[in-house]
């Protein structure tokens, strides 16, 4: 019985003693992307909607499990214009801007390739912070993306390209709703500590 409780013991230390080997990685970037509101069906007669220069500013938290896997979540801030097109009535109806912003909280994984790239894929879970015209992003979306690193000492220079697809399973369900998707590219700096 006490061997039992030594040798669980003695585990525990050596896997605290291997998490003590793992690093931490604090990332800041800009990205910017083409994105679309798209629907599973497309509405004949309907209005439409175009985004305009969709940015995001964002901070991720890399914890590297072993050389190769890290844990990587944060915090994104999207901003774009939306252009609102009402559908046609008869009557002439104008063209209007409205303001879009979105927080996502990326919870993904993160595998090392040949030292000088990655992938990175998992789930969003973002809140919309304006209303607009278009059907709200809350929800859970998914994101993956592959990229190139450089290390210099403790910081790391990146570039990742990415797919995103926000609401996915949206928090409020509309007939047939429309998805922010992107196709974008992501430029920071890491600092491992």
């Amino acid at each position: 019985m006490i061997n039992k409780y030594l040798l669980i013991c003695s585990l525990l230390i050596l896997s605290l003693d291997s998490f003590g080997q793992t690093q931490n990685e604090l990332r800041i970037y800009y990205g910017a992307s083409s994105s679309e509101f798209l629907r599973n069906e497309i509405l004949v007669g309907s209005g439409s909607s175009e985004i305009k220069d969709l940015s995001e500013f964002g901070i991720k938290y890399l914890k590297h499990l072993n050389e190769n896997f890290a844990l990587e979540t944060g915090v994104n801030y999207h901003n774009a214009t939306i252009s609102i097109k009402p559908a046609f009535t008869g009557e002439t109806r104008e063209v209007r801007d409205e303001n879009f912003e979105l927080i996502s909280v990326p919870i993904m994984v993160n595998y090392t390739l040949w030292k000088y790239f990655f992938v990175n894929g998992g789930a969003l879970i973002d809140f919309q912070i304006t209303q607009n015209s278009t059907d709200s992003q809350d929800g859970i979306g998914y994101a993956f993306g592959i990229g190139g690193q450089y290390d210099i000492q403790d910081f790391t220079i990146f570039i990742n390209p990415n797919f995103k697809k926000h609401a996915l399973i949206p928090f409020e369900k509309s007939n047939n709703h429309q998805k922010l998707t992107e196709l974008g590219i992501q430029i920071g700096l890491g600092y491992k500590f």
